[in-house]
């Protein structure tokens, strides 16, 4: 009988070790979200969540525009199909300890420089515009349909594993490498333009005629190889009719042109024109004072050249 009891208080031991675990949320507005939306079942704020509570959250985890800086605890909530952090202030988020989710949402959030769905397979929409990313990989996520990162800070975006991709906005980036060879060239949606470093736009087919619907810059090409595209960067160096300096700059734009009659026209990030000038042979000198700081696309054009240049507006 003392053994039968012994081992039964061995068990429920074991059993209350088991599911009183805890996950720590150091943040103290991510906890009050949770118990705000019931998912913490203890109502008083410790800094920590039953690891049980986080893991039988099903459905969606939303907890956008609650000035979140940390997202420490996140890892737990395992069975979530869905993630909406738009509008927090964290820098990073890691939200691969999720197998299941097939939306991740990180929209403006100013401070995220990095964010890791390595793995997500179920993953069929992201949304990370107007974050501070500078890089992103989603080779890993093969089902991908739904990209946007627009007016982030991404230079280089490999896109050739997502064959199921149909909508991309990578609209005001830094992109300067585009890779789009993944046997589909229809993409239903494609916006690239103000990316003024991207000469050329890597694609299957470059023929393709879905490919007239695509936005992209004067300057962009699309190209099948790498020997196409630095075919074209030598002949672009010999055309080069325009420059300008200093950039950034904050009142003043010097822009020396090669020809006469050129015009300057200089586009906000919504792709309106907020500045244009005729240029004569030589040094011109263009007022941007009125300008707000920020990034714009500057837009050389000639009788049959185009030259298109990020301007930043400090």
């Amino acid at each position: 009988m003392k053994k039968t009891t012994y081992l039964m208080a061995i068990c429920f031991a074991f059993y209350s070790f088991t599911y009183a675990q805890y996950t720590p949320i150091p943040d103290a507005n991510f906890e009050l979200e949770l118990i705000a939306d019931g998912i913490d079942s203890d109502p008083t704020p410790d800094g920590q969540i039953l690891t049980a509570d986080a893991a039988g959250h099903t459905g969606e985890l939303n907890v956008a525009y609650k000035n979140i800086s940390d997202f420490t605890g996140v890892e737990a909530f395992v069975a979530i199909d869905a993630i909406n952090v738009n509008g927090n202030l964290m820098t990073s988020i890691d939200v691969t300890n999720s197998p299941n989710l097939t939306r991740v949402r990180a929209r403006s959030c100013s401070n995220l420089t990095n964010i890791n769905v390595t793995g997500l397979v179920l993953v069929n929409e992201m949304d990370f515009g107007s974050a501070s990313l500078s890089s992103l990989s989603v080779v890993t996520n093969t089902a991908l349909v739904d990209l946007d990162v627009r007016n982030c800070d991404i230079t280089t975006l490999d896109l050739s594993q997502n064959l199921a991709i149909s909508i991309i906005d990578v609209k005001n980036n830094g992109l300067t490498f585009l890779d789009m060879r993944n046997g589909n060239n229809a993409a239903t949606s494609f916006v690239g333009d103000f990316n003024p470093g991207l000469e050329c736009i890597f694609v299957d087919d470059a023929s393709e005629p879905n490919l007239s619907s695509w936005t992209i810059d004067a300057n962009s090409n699309f190209v099948e190889t790498v020997g196409e595209c630095n075919s074209l960067s030598v002949d672009n160096a010999n055309e080069l009719s325009f420059s300008m300096y200093p950039n950034p700059t904050r009142n003043t734009l010097y822009v020396d042109a090669k020809t006469n009659n050129s015009i300057i026209n200089i586009y906000n990030i919504t792709g309106k024109i907020v500045l244009t000038k005729t240029l004569i042979q030589g040094n011109n000198l263009v007022d941007v004072s009125r300008l707000a700081s920020g990034i714009y696309l500057a837009r050389f054009s000639s009788d049959n050249q185009l030259d298109t240049k990020k301007l930043i507006i400090k």
